[in-house]
């Protein structure tokens, strides 16, 4: 999907995706939450926490006070809880991660109407013993294919499938490149492809399909 409407206001993003290169990055705010935009400055704190989480072993007491302390910010968010069409999380779309914690970071840096090109970092959080876990491998490919397929103008698609090679391990705490492709669409299949290097070393490969949604499948299916 396409559109402009999710630059006019971050704070009310819509499904609109203008799918550009990111704009800014959670580096750039201050830790103190303090930094240009208070939301992203919550995303990149609770990212803070999945990856010290990760990266402890804490005392008994000190994971209670933390259980304590992580509830307690659950009680604050749930007063402003909205249906999803209304979340901010996953619809920031100019901002690399989305506003969203669940994923890696993905840095948009080069789009064209066929082809994107994109930086990712891995922490512990994602890790798989000592190397980048492999379920997160296909998060990544689908998160930078599935918005190539859905962008310049073209009806949204869901994925039908997604098919890695895992080539070498995945190195953590390193930059690595992720590349997609449109490669091919007939009628309403959209097929991709999709590489991820660190440096010169090939570490995984994607192809993909999505087809265009029917009209009778584009409605909310989760409703509680």
């Amino acid at each position: 999907m396409t559109g402009t409407s999710s630059d006019a206001d971050p704070w009310r993003p819509d499904w609109s995706d203008p799918f550009r290169p990111t704009t800014s990055c959670p580096e750039e705010w201050n830790p103190d939450g303090h930094g240009t935009d208070a939301y992203e400055s919550m995303v990149q704190a609770l990212r803070d926490v999945q990856e010290a989480v990760t990266r402890s072993r804490p005392t008994p007491q000190a994971a209670a006070d933390a259980a304590v302390a992580l509830r307690a910010v659950a009680r604050l968010m749930q007063p402003h809880e909205v249906d999803e069409d209304e979340q901010i999380a996953g619809k920031r779309w100019l901002t690399a991660g989305k506003g969203h914690a669940l994923a890696p970071v993905l840095h948009i840096d080069h789009v064209t109407e066929t082809t994107a090109t994109a930086r990712v970092t891995i922490g512990r959080f994602h890790s798989g013993r000592y190397a980048m876990n492999g379920g997160v491998t296909p998060l990544i490919f689908d998160e930078l294919l599935a918005r190539l397929a859905n962008s310049a103008g073209r009806p949204w698609g869901r994925t039908a499938y997604l098919h890695v090679d895992y080539r070498a391990p995945a190195p953590l705490h390193t930059e690595l490149t992720v590349t997609a492709e449109l490669t091919e669409q007939r009628g309403r299949k959209r097929t991709l492809c999709g590489a991820m290097y660190a440096g010169e070393t090939l570490l995984a490969e994607a192809r993909g399909l999505w087809v265009e949604l029917k009209a009778e499948h584009t409605h909310n299916i989760s409703q509680m």
